[in-house]
């Protein structure tokens, strides 16, 4: 099946905003949250190693970990298992270091813990990945069950991705491999909680590998495989029909697929984001461009249904007023767009609309001579202003807020922000020091017609180098989350389950 569209303005049907889907609120505090309660905290203390993977476990309520089991080597490496106080229950020891493995990713499925492993085996000159799989009491069901083996090639040391289906009972792992101009190839297993079995297979798009880039990845909760991605016909070009994305539609164990090309005529498209909902209704949402792949001046918005038929498409300018937040008004004149904005989520609303999340990134590189008389070279990571926009049903553009922000290091681990849905409420978090303000957590609210709160201090406490990391904190519920902190000054790292 093959279907191609160009995106028009205000086409669909028409919906209100009745809620912006899941329900989660993080308002963190050193030991009590503000008007929310800590259901169970784990605190690791100073002689205590550190988990490198924390994953939540639906099926009790409890916490697994995977890290080194000591301090004091990092040979030795396990599993952890907290009940739903996150007391300790057991750990078990999975892997022994011998210079050439590689633990890839850590999953929980169902009522099953699976540890993924890449080792090169040099009396064969090959990379083997395999799982070790435990139950929740901690039994091994699987040891080092071998999955793939591929050649010791630049294209196969490529890392294993995964995504989960929102149900959580499907997990697609999958590896991108470097083909060069080759046709671009992955190959993934999908492991299905349901019917208690690995699906595996190969995904070959009819693109040179240099020519195509693989942007989203996700599954549905009936096991079906969605991937964007995005086209580059011609490098040397700048117009839009030089580029181009296309969305395929897989079932597992096939080699057909469903294929929808994406193209907006006269417009660049800078950005995409695919999502399916329960009912397998495809979203695609991003912005475009008049100028280039690399900047913005709207949004894109589109909805399909579960038949792969087109419902919604549309581009929706931003209103000229919103680029003078970044711009000059000569700048503007001159038909400049905003630059360096990225999209990181869509917000699926349960009117069949979303929101766009973006924000501004980039790089600065700086050179100095230390005290030792040697040139340093660094590179400094950028994480600024914030852009949300709400996008109705029927594709038009509500409203776009801006959210301001400035952060800057060496180190990404703390930068960035986390974003979380609260009822009609948009909660974004971040670490940061404004201006004659403590350093420390703040959080900025956009509300439901777009309006941006004041910054609030999140923390009752708060000390120079505490830390909250963004990318580590999940959400498990629609009334909880897991939220990974770090004090300074008590040298203890925590990982706590909040209710509210």
């Amino acid at each position: 099946m093959r279907t191609i569209f160009k995106a028009t303005r205000k086409v669909g049907v028409d919906g209100q905003l009745v809620r912006w889907g899941v329900v989660l609120v993080i308002l963190l505090s050193v030991g009590q949250l503000y008007g929310q309660r800590v259901a169970a905290r784990l605190d690791l203390g100073r002689k205590e190693a550190r988990p490198t993977h924390i994953e939540y476990v639906p099926a009790d309520g409890g916490l697994v970990t995977f890290g080194n089991m000591s301090r004091k080597t990092s040979r030795y490496l396990g599993v952890t298992k907290y009940d739903a106080a996150f007391n300790r229950e057991w750990t078990r020891e999975v892997l022994v270091q011998n210079g050439r493995t590689n633990v890839e990713l850590v999953s929980v499925l169902g009522g099953d813990i699976f540890v993924f492993i890449s080792e090169y085996i040099p009396q064969k000159s090959i990379i083997q990945t395999s799982f070790t799989q435990l139950d929740l009491e901690g039994n091994v069901v699987a040891n080092r069950e071998v999955i793939d083996e591929l050649p010791n090639k630049k294209e196969a040391r490529v890392d294993l991705k995964f995504t989960r289906s929102i149900n959580k009972k499907k997990l697609l792992c999958y590896r991108n491999l470097d083909n060069s101009n080759k046709r671009e190839k992955l190959i993934y297993y999908l492991f299905d909680a349901e019917k208690d079995e690995i699906v595996n297979g190969e995904i070959e798009i009819p693109y040179p590998d240099d020519k195509f880039q693989v942007r989203r990845l996700t599954v549905s909760n009936s096991g079906l495989i969605l991937l964007l991605g995005k086209v580059y016909l011609d490098y040397k070009a700048n117009t839009p029909g030089e580029f181009g994305y296309s969305l395929y539609r897989y079932k597992p164990g096939e080699t057909g697929s469903e294929m929808v090309d994406i193209e907006l005529g006269d417009l660049f498209i800078t950005d995409l984001v695919v999502k399916v909902d329960p009912k397998e209704n495809i979203f695609l949402a991003g912005f475009f461009s008049h100028r280039s792949t690399n900047e913005i001046a709207g949004t894109v918005f589109y909805r399909l249904n579960d038949k792969l038929k087109l419902e919604v498409t549309s581009t929706q300018r931003f209103p000229e007023g919103f680029f003078e937040k970044f711009l000059s008004r000569r700048q503007v004149d001159r038909g400049k767009e905003l630059s360096n904005f990225f999209l990181d989520n869509i917000v699926l609303r349960s009117d069949g609309g979303v929101l766009l999340v973006a924000e501004k990134y980039y790089t600065t590189f700086n050179s100095y001579v230390n005290m030792y008389g040697y040139w340093v070279d660094q590179r400094i990571y950028h994480y600024d202003e914030i852009i949300v926009s709400s996008v109705a049903a029927n594709g038009d553009l509500e409203w776009s807020a801006v959210v301001d922000k400035q952060q800057s290091s060496e180190f990404r681990e703390t930068l960035s922000y986390l974003n979380v849905v609260s009822g009609a409420d948009l909660f974004l978090i971040y670490g940061d020091q404004p201006r004659r303000s403590p350093h420390t957590l703040y959080y900025r609210e956009v509300s439901l017609d777009g309006k941006v709160g004041p910054r609030e201090i999140l923390l009752d406490k708060p000390s120079r180098n505490d830390s909250f990391y963004p990318r580590f904190s999940l959400q498990i519920s629609n009334y909880e989350a897991l939220l990974v902190y770090y004090k300074e000054k008590e040298k203890v790292y925590s990982v706590v389950k909040m209710e509210f």
